[in-house]
């Protein structure tokens, strides 16, 4: 039997009114949820709070900053709608609000991506996140500032107006710090300079294939995470040369991120600064009993599915606590901790086993070792 290889001009057309229909209802359903976006800054740590544990001061600062940028955004965008008779480009492109970058600045594994994540799906907006140590000047083997776009384009499902009211995480923003080293190749400042142009909401044109794809960064709300290590030392210093006393992370201010190695331009492209804590025993403990995103929880359904009712005691909870807080890995440890423990179990009970299975805190030390 034989197959037309091609597709008929009538299929084809079909198909391409599908895929316009599909976009336009992405885009209309995105517009909407931005326009009536409505939590308060109360209501979205309020959500929050059942992912991200700990860290309140933090969640505070940038609940406040992220619920009055989309707040600010939708009621902008609604006037803008009314007044060019529900045209979205044009209502974009005439919209104008001031935006708020956050910089949050913490050890690894104390929450810092993850509450960026939680933060654009409580939203509902498209995420990007974006490694930085991958990042290098143009000329040198890397990514560049462009690659950015492109992921926020995919991650809105190749709409350029769903890309540009999306959320950009920059994960260990510190690496491109500035360094004085001669062995090292590739100065961060090249770096730093080429996100400017993005922070600054420009408006560019993404060449994919034989497309040109116009995509602005105006709404998009950036955040900047990184541990940023030795930077309490730079303050504390400079505090005492000041003749201040208290507690580094209430004194922090953009000159000692500049004298870290961070451009002085991008230190003001993020005006709200975050510090976060590192996740003490009790706050790890609580990601695994409190947090819809727990490790913990997520290995309990996978064995509930077989039958097997997964029980921690409280001292096993705190011993895989104390040794994610030895290994200095924080939440993140959780994970390979836990599977440490549970990975023989995972493999021979399902199948054999039904019923509950309690692990105490002998069991994760003869485990752990």
């Amino acid at each position: 039997m034989n197959m037309d290889d091609g597709i008929s001009k009538q299929k084809e057309q079909r198909i391409e009114e599908k895929i316009t229909l599909l976009r336009e209802n992405q885009e209309n359903a995105a517009i909407q949820e931005i326009i009536e976006f409505d939590k308060t800054p109360s209501d979205l740590k309020a959500d929050m709070d059942r992912f991200v544990i700990g860290q309140e001061q933090g969640k505070k600062i940038m609940c406040t900053a992220i619920a009055f940028h989309y707040r600010r955004l939708g009621q902008a965008l609604k006037k803008g709608m009314a007044a060019s008779s529900g045209n979205i480009d044009m209502a974009l492109r005439n919209t104008i609000t001031p935006k708020a970058n956050i910089m949050i600045i913490g050890p690894t594994g104390c929450g810092k991506t993850f509450t960026g994540e939680t933060a654009s799906n409580l939203v509902g907006v498209s995420f990007v996140h974006e490694d930085m140590t991958k990042f290098s000047e143009v000329g040198y083997v890397g990514q560049n500032a462009t690659d950015i776009l492109v992921d926020l384009l995919l991650s809105a499902g190749g709409n350029p107006n769903v890309a540009q009211m999306g959320i950009v995480y920059f994960d260990e923003i510190d690496k491109i710090a500035t360094e004085t080293i001669a062995y090292k190749d590739v100065s961060g400042r090249g770096v730093q300079k080429g996100l400017l142009h993005m922070l600054d909401g420009s408006e560019n044109t993404l060449h994919i294939g034989k497309e040109r794809i116009p995509l602005s960064t105006k709404h998009v709300l950036f955040i900047a995470g990184g541990a940023f290590e030795n930077l309490d030392s730079i303050v504390k210093k400079r505090m005492a040369r000041q003749g201040l006393e208290g507690n580094w992370r209430h004194f922090l201010m953009a000159d000692d991120l500049v004298s870290f190695g961070m451009e002085r331009q991008l230190v003001g492209r993020f005006p709200v600064r975050v510090v976060y804590d590192q996740l003490t025993t009790q706050d790890l403990k609580n990601i695994m009993i409190k947090s819809q995103g727990s490790a913990l929880l997520a290995f309990s359904n996978d064995l509930k599915a077989w039958g097997i009712d997964l029980e921690f005691t409280d001292d096993a909870l705190t011993e895989v606590a104390q040794r994610a807080e030895q290994e200095g890995t924080g939440a993140r440890g959780l994970i390979s901790i836990l599977h440490r423990v549970l990975l023989e179990d995972m493999y021979r009970l399902p199948g054999i086993y039904t019923g509950t299975f309690e692990v105490d805190q002998n069991y994760v030390k003869e485990k752990l070792g």
